[in-house]
């Protein structure tokens, strides 16, 4: 399934596709999450476990994984950027972000929000109400943070040297209205 956001030149989205992500992507997705330089190897392979589990049983709507990709010089579509999302399990409405991850060479362009709109536009398809994200408090983080406070997401909740020390676990919402 294609969709397309409002926010965008309609050149750019006539160029972008988002679509469910399939066993070809894996590699591509495991090539953006350590191209970041944000996430620890632990990181990385737990992400990749979300994204294998979507693939192996694409019934299961625990986690759901979409890619964006776009032209390459040619025929062959490149990957961009991808999401990892799913309703809370035990709560009417309300669904987490897990990861949102765009190739470094074009972060800064529209991507993570053309992502993040997706899934925000999704989440309310689904009578969602509200979307959580929680991230970690490093310095590292900081651009995500940014990315998310600017997308209109409000922290809602920070867990002192949850991670590690010095490394808080903070807590994103929006809450998000019918469309």
């Amino acid at each position: 399934m294609e969709r397309a956001y409002d926010g965008h030149d309609r050149r750019t989205i006539a160029l972008m596709k988002i679509r469910p992500a399939e066993l070809r992507d894996r590699g591509r997705i495991l090539e953006i999450l350590i191209a970041t330089a944000r996430f620890t190897d632990v990181e990385v392979r737990d992400a990749m476990e979300l994204v294998d589990k979507a693939n192996d049983d694409p019934a299961q709507a625990e986690y759901i994984v979409h890619v964006l990709e776009e032209p390459a010089t040619g025929p062959k579509r490149m990957v961009q950027g991808y999401v990892c999302y799913g309703p809370t399990p035990h709560t009417d409405g309300v669904f987490d972000l897990y990861w949102i991850a765009v190739d470094p060479k074009r972060q800064g362009q529209g991507i993570g929000q053309l992502l993040l709109r997706f899934v925000e536009n999704e989440v309310r398809r689904q009578r969602g109400r509200m979307l959580l994200i929680e991230t970690s408090s490093k310095e590292s983080y900081a651009p995500t943070v940014r990315f998310y406070e600017r997308s209109g997401y409000d922290e809602i909740s920070r867990i002192k040297d949850f991670y590690r020390l010095a490394d808080d676990k903070v807590v994103y919402c929006k809450k998000l209205t019918p469309s």
